[in-house]
């Protein structure tokens, strides 16, 4: 028999798995599988599927289909794989899974005409978190509704409606009974139907339980990561006390359907290892053709044997430092072709979008972190005192789909044109926030020049400079449209959901003072005097970029623009019709984004030259020979390589598991409790993931479901050194989250085994 304290025990892990999801205004792509990166991706699959029906696969149908229109290469593929596959998709199995308590009442009990047990518990809770959510100084000070338990169970109590509405008339009786304290509730649910499951079995439970209500766990999750709280664990124990209501509902009032609960629950908690296990070798053939599938979209990729350094010497004329972001390696191809067009050397470089500037903005409210979702700001840039005006809150009745109609009743037919045409979004430029070397804080006092100096340092290293050119520009990205809650994960992930405007500001405030790079030279960089260094910001939608300096040459600016332009041209477009998908409040496309990123390659960028792939590859540069212990490589995989993986990660979960790990309709998004997150609709659990506009086109996927493919231009022994620093991404690499390659001299890709 387990004891209570185990099964808090097992309650607060599962919790505590769950990974955080950002607010709206700092949406970025997370791994929702992350915290279970230190165990093999095929057993993790298994138990989800088993436990809540998530899938990290995609359907045999999928894979025959794929395998049917030659997607997947013939000498990966053998006669035993085929048949199998072939076999599974005429048999076409249903695979077990564990149902709550409230699921197998709905099934047993005849509630015709009234509302389903599990979806009201949902309805329920979802609507309770967002209160508690929406008010924070109303429910969340010190005192009996201190904890999110205490509040639900508070509204609960007082609550007459769902009594009425569910037709129990011993409802608010068995409210009225429960403990105040989750832990002891945990105990009276050991104690009444759980005495004889394992910890296995538990744990299962747990899981079932917390992914009805995975968006609300995800945003507690990331709000239980700052301020030192348990309101996951606080969660599940709600979702807990109504399994531990029905079951004793069940007991008062229907003798034939709590006898079912008993059988079918016991049944369960006897069975659950061995269900998990049979979905664990039904997956198994599907993982060989989809690691069979993966490897024939990487072979696509066409790599040039590496040359000599002895031309890369001579400094180019301009040198462009682009975000690794793939809708970067579009327009650094464009540059480095515009450059050739108009006789001007130039050269393209990937690093980490917010260009190893560990910044925040602080305003009075809130500090607004720029930086990956794993990092911590170090500098602190005050914001700008922001006064409303009359425009920009009515600019805000356009900006969600729900308030498009309280805006029409407030102006009437006079925004009948603005409705029609588009309300045009905004673009962070980041431009009204003072950069200075006094401005940039540590804490509360300005940055000493000795940080910053080697705040630069660091940046300069990890760029791997050869030499300098005439003109240096740091060109970060940003998204502009309406109409998208999501649209901060549009932005910069490297940059929290921001775009990158402002780190690009800050570092070349700092690149271009001359006490710094004295300081500089010291510490063995040597930038020419003649050596200007600009900032700029790709707009990924239309693929204009905004100058971010004063007094840019013509010469760069004409490079720039032809840039674009040959883009724009590219994609048989215009300007106009592009400039109107990013206002117009009705456009549920205004861009891909990320869509069909598969690929992270650290090397040398000029190595890659598949031309038909460009768009799908995070594109870092690195030189290992200057690397010659693998530390760079080291932070390169712990930083940019970490961020990649949870881009990828979002997008591939949305596309095999879009009606769970997706967020459905973009058209039907409202944000929620002061943007927390998106309901799809009116109530229900937050919805996490991807909207199946960002994937999908109406026809078919845009984005291949591959998990991330890490190529390194460096030796073996290298990348083993570097591995073994970087503990989270060789966790991801070991358990098979991601693959692994080394790519030789002759331009040829060989897998690194994991051990």
């Amino acid at each position: 028999m387990i004891t209570v304290d185990r099964f808090v025990s097992i309650a607060e892990q599962v919790s505590q798995s769950i990974a955080p999801q950002w607010p709206l205004s700092q949406w970025v792509a997370v791994n929702p599988f992350w915290h279970y990166r230190q165990q093999p991706i095929t057993g993790v699959a298994a138990n989800w599927r088993y436990c809540a029906g998530n899938r990290l696969l995609m359907s045999p149908d999928f894979y025959w289909q794929q395998w049917q229109q030659n997607q997947i290469d013939a000498g990966l593929v053998t006669a035993e794989m085929v048949q199998e596959l072939q076999q599974k998709t005429e048999s076409r199995e249903l695979l077990p899974q564990w149902r709550n308590l409230s699921q197998w009442v709905d099934k047993y009990q005849q509630r015709r005409r009234k509302m389903r047990w599990n979806d009201e518990v949902v309805l329920q809770i979802s609507q309770t978190c967002g209160l508690f959510m929406q008010f924070p100084t109303r429910f969340q000070q010190a005192g009996k509704d201190s904890s999110l338990y205490q509040h639900w169970l508070t509204i609960s109590r007082a609550d007459r409606g769902i009594e009425t509405l569910m037709d129990e008339a011993d409802l608010n009786d068995l409210f009225a009974e429960l403990p105040d304290d989750p832990h002891e509730l945990i105990s009276l649910c050991q104690a009444s139907f759980l005495t004889e499951a394992s910890d296995y079995a538990l744990q299962c439970y747990c899981q079932a339980l917390i992914s009805d209500l995975w968006g609300w766990a995800a945003a507690l999750a990331y709000q239980d990561a700052r301020q030192q709280s348990q309101w996951v664990f606080e969660l599940l124990c709600i979702r807990l006390a109504w399994e531990y209501i029905l079951w004793q509902l069940a007991e008062l009032t229907n003798a034939a359907v709590y006898k079912q609960l008993q059988q079918a629950l016991k049944a369960q908690i006897e069975n659950c290892e061995g269900q998990v296990a049979h979905i664990k070798q039904y997956n198994d053939a599907l993982w060989q053709w989809q690691m069979a599938y993966e490897r024939s979209q990487l072979n696509a990729l066409k790599f040039s044997p590496a040359t000599s350094e002895v031309e890369s010497n001579k400094a180019p004329v301009v040198q462009a430092v682009f975000c690794i972001d793939v809708r970067s390696e579009r327009y650094r191809r464009a540059l480095e072709k515009a450059g050739q067009r108009l006789g001007v050397r130039t050269q393209s470089k990937g690093f980490a979008g917010f260009f190893g500037v560990p910044l925040a903005v602080q305003s009075k409210k809130q500090a607004t972190p720029h930086v990956p979702g794993l990092l911590q700001p170090a500098y602190y840039i005050k914001a700008p005192e922001r006064k409303h005006s009359v425009m920009s809150l009515l600019s805000n009745l356009f900006n969600t789909p729900v308030s498009m109609f309280s805006g029409i009743e407030a102006l009437g037919l006079g925004k009948l044109k603005t409705l029609l045409t588009g309300v045009p979004g905004k673009l962070a430029t980041a431009n009204d926030i003072a950069v200075s070397g006094r401005s940039i804080c540590q804490g509360e006092e300005p940055a000493s020049v000795e940080s910053l100096v080697s705040l630069c340092e660091q940046a300069l290293t990890g760029m791997q400079f050869n030499s300098f050119g005439n003109y240096v520009v740091l060109v970060g990205h940003g998204s502009h449209h309406s109409n998208n809650a999501q649209r901060a994960g549009f932005n910069c992930g490297a940059c929290g959901g921001q775009s990158g405007a402002l780190s690009a500001r800050v570092l070349t405030r700092l690149l271009n003072d001359s006490d710094i790079r004295q300081h500089l030279l010291e510490r063995g960089f040597d930038i020419p005097a003649g050596t200007e260094f600009y900032s700029a910001l790709h707009e990924t939608v239309t693929d204009k970029v905004m100058w971010l300096s004063d007094s840019v040459p013509e010469r760069l600016q004409r490079l720039f623009n032809n840039a674009s332009e040959s883009l724009i041209v590219a994609n048989n477009a215009s300007d106009k019709p592009l400039k109107n998908r990013t206002d117009h409040w009705a456009e549920l496309r205004p861009e891909w984004g990320l869509a069909d990123n598969n690929v992270l390659f650290f090397g040398r960028a000029n190595r890659l030259k598949s031309s038909e792939t460009v768009g799908s590859n995070f594109l870092h540069d690195y030189y290992s020979e200057r690397d010659p212990e693998g530390s760079l490589l080291t932070q390169l995989l712990s930083a940019p390589g970490l961020v990649a993986n949870w881009i990828n990660s979002q997008y591939y979960c949305s596309v095999t598991d879009p009606g769970q790990l997706g967020s459905g309709n973009k058209l039907l998004h409202n944000r929620v409790a002061n943007d927390i997150g998106i309901f799809e609709g009116n109530g229900g659990d937050l919805r996490q993931g991807l909207a199946l506009q960002s994937v999908h086109n109406g026809n078919d996927f845009v984005h291949r479901p591959v998990r991330l493919q890490v190529i390194i231009e460096a030796g073996e022994a290298t990348i083993h050194r570097a591995l073994a620093g970087a503990t989270a991404f060789n966790e991801l690499f070991q358990q098979q989250w991601i693959t692994l390659y080394r790519l030789n001299a002759g331009g040829e890709l060989c897998p690194i085994t994991a051990e």
